[in-house]
Formats: C-alpha cells, structure tokens, sequence
C-alpha cells in the first residue's frame, strides 16, 4: 500500500512502513492503523471511524488513538504525516517537498 506518490509505504507482510526511503519497523496494531489510515486516504477522519477500520472494534473511543497515533508519528519520523483537527478527527496529510 502506498501514499502521497510512493513517499509512504507499508508493506502488510512484514508490517514495515517506509517513509522516504527510511524503513520503520510496526507491531500488528499499528500496521493495522495505518492500514485504516492508508484505506480512509488523505484528510482528516472521526477517531471512531478510524478505530472501527482498523481494529474493529464494537465500542471504540476516540481516547483509544491518541497514544497509538503518537507513537506511530514518531515511528514514521515526522509527525506531519499524521494530522490532529477538531473533534478528535486524525488522517493522512501530503507533507512538504521531499528534502
């Protein structure tokens, strides 16, 4: 699965994101949540939605991304890539020129 024109990758089989070349190494959760983001495309997304995407889960709350959505902007080396708007809304967002 790619995004943003190959810039952001993940490879399912082996649950490693590349981000410009860079590769970072995902637990099961976090491929599957960015999976759900990959899926949902750029722009921002209710919490709950991306919960029930990727993990489905019957009762999520959208507290339930906020640590997984912190580490996995770390792992993916620029936080950028993951967007906070209002209303516990997260997704995808086409970062600057690749340097």
């Amino acid at each position: 699965m790619t995004a943003f024109d190959g810039r952001l990758s993940l490879d399912l089989d082996t649950r490693t994101a590349t981000v410009d070349g860079r590769e970072a190494p995902l637990t099961y959760r976090e491929t599957d949540l960015l999976r759900g983001l990959i899926e949902l495309g750029e722009g921002p997304h209710p919490a709950v939605t991306i919960i029930e995407r990727a993990w489905r889960i019957d009762w999520p709350h959208a507290r339930d991304l906020q640590v997984p959505i912190r580490i996995l902007r770390i792992k993916l080396g620029e936080p950028w890539w993951i967007e906070l708007a209002p209303g516990d809304h997260y997704g995808l967002r086409a970062p600057g020129p690749q340097a």
